[in-house]
């Protein structure tokens, strides 16, 4: 035989136990082929979905939350530390020790709501006006009843220190306001 005939025969042998003739009808005569390709069709990327933002939506809402709390609750905390710096100047208790407690909580107030303000939307402060207002009204008082004791010599460093505190948090709560109402 020729070798041309024995590659002929040879390839007629590869290419007839490939696909089986058999009796089977039109349609199903190729699933073992259409099951290895089903396997490279699954790795196609589908369709993209919509993203679902819900929870970040919960978690910016939980920080709105969270900033209108501490909102509500930062006047009564401010004019608590006025009182307690004018009894301090008044001469009654510890004015170190007051003082020393007045800037522990002014900056744990001052960290609290700049991390809850941070990515809240200025739109979402619009109800907060009036509790803002009355947070800078304290934050101004608080800085004038510290005057009172920039005299003394004892205390001037702490009472520069917290002085600066409140400031920054006047500088926050005024950004706050003027977003909160330019967003209105």
């Amino acid at each position: 035989m020729r070798p041309s005939a024995v590659l002929a025969s040879l390839l007629l042998a590869v290419c007839a136990s490939a696909i089986p003739f058999n009796n089977a009808e039109r349609n199903t005569a190729l699933e073992a082929v259409k099951r290895d390709i089903a396997n490279v069709e699954s790795g196609l990327v589908e369709k993209r979905q919509p993203v679902d933002l819900g929870s970040l939506t919960g978690l910016v809402t939980g920080l709105v939350n969270s900033l209108v709390s501490i909102l509500s609750g930062l006047t009564s905390t401010l004019s608590g530390l006025v009182k307690q710096i004018e009894s301090a100047a008044g001469g009654v208790g510890d004015v170190t020790g007051t003082l020393e407690t007045v800037k522990s909580t002014l900056s744990s107030t001052l960290s609290q709501v700049n991390s809850a303000s941070s990515g809240v939307d200025p739109s979402s402060l619009t109800g907060s006006v009036p509790d803002l207002n009355s947070a800078i009204a304290e934050v101004e008082t608080l800085i004038a009843s510290l005057g009172v004791l920039g005299g003394t010599s004892a205390v001037t460093s702490l009472v520069s220190q917290i002085t600066s505190i409140a400031n920054d948090l006047l500088k926050v709560l005024k950004g706050l306001l003027s977003e909160a109402t330019s967003a209105a």
